[in-house]
């Protein structure tokens, strides 16, 4: 016996929940696709530095964030932090590394001019490093304190070092220092800070060197695009599947 079984809809439920899926929980689904596009894309670019810089610290490794996407606003962003409560911004080391060219100098280099000659600045062979291969934090603050390079020489200084110091009377203006600055023979250009560091002995602390031009070596805008464009078809068809399985579809 033929069959004709009529297969209906009822058309203005159908629109209701259509109309919820579209006026919320897509644009949600959407927001959520892109922050996980825009939180990978921002781990592929700290993968790629710790490919590229030999130890980078927390903070040049924080030196992004993701600025999240919402229902309301459809928009995710990998950016660079722009401000350090102390020090400097990242960003403004890491531009030359991104883009290539010359870095601005830092800080401490700033405070050193005057006897650098305008320099920049690299460890020396018997420098202090920190974990990071950095210059320590405490060698900068000795040797700008010693040499009354620093406009407060409490500055930038815990209480404990600075009351160390005061007591020591190194940092008095006209006293004796074990650091010192090196000269260049014949152009008595500045080459560096070295220090006495035994009977005869001296280290070389701090090496002066022309302004440092560097190649890109992470190209922050390709990892990012590389990187959602390889997975943005997966996020977003997830994030599809997650809202139909809320309404119990499979």
């Amino acid at each position: 016996m033929p069959m004709d079984l009529k297969v209906g809809l009822d058309a203005k439920a159908l629109r209701r929940d259509l109309s919820a899926l579209a006026e919320n929980e897509i644009p949600r689904a959407a927001a959520s696709a892109l922050n996980r596009l825009a939180t990978g894309a921002r781990l592929k670019v700290v993968d790629r530095m710790r490919e590229v810089f030999d130890r980078p610290n927390a903070f040049t490794l924080n030196g992004f964030f993701t600025r999240p996407a919402t229902g309301k606003n459809l928009e995710a962003w990998v950016a660079t932090r722009d401000f350090a409560r102390r020090g400097t911004p990242a960003i403004t080391y890491l531009g030359p590394q991104i883009r290539g060219g010359e870095r601005d100098m830092k800080r401490f280099e700033k405070a050193l001019r005057t006897v650098s000659g305008g320099q920049y600045v690299v460890p020396g062979k018997d420098c202090p490093l920190d974990e990071n291969g950095n210059i320590k934090r405490g060698i900068i603050i000795q040797i700008l304190s010693r040499l009354n390079l620093m406009q407060d020489p409490t500055s930038n200084m815990g209480d404990r070092t600075a009351r160390r110091i005061a007591k020591q009377l190194k940092n008095a203006r006209g006293s004796r220092s074990e650091y010192f600055v090196g000269y260049a023979r014949g152009n008595r250009r500045p080459r560096g800070i070295f220090k006495l560091i035994g009977p005869g002995k001296v280290g070389e602390i701090l090496r002066f060197v022309s302004q440092p031009h560097y190649k890109a070596r992470l190209p922050v805008e390709q990892i990012v695009n590389e990187t959602i464009g390889r997975r943005q078809d997966r996020v977003v068809n997830e994030e599809i599947i997650k809202v139909f399985r809320r309404r119990g579809l499979r």
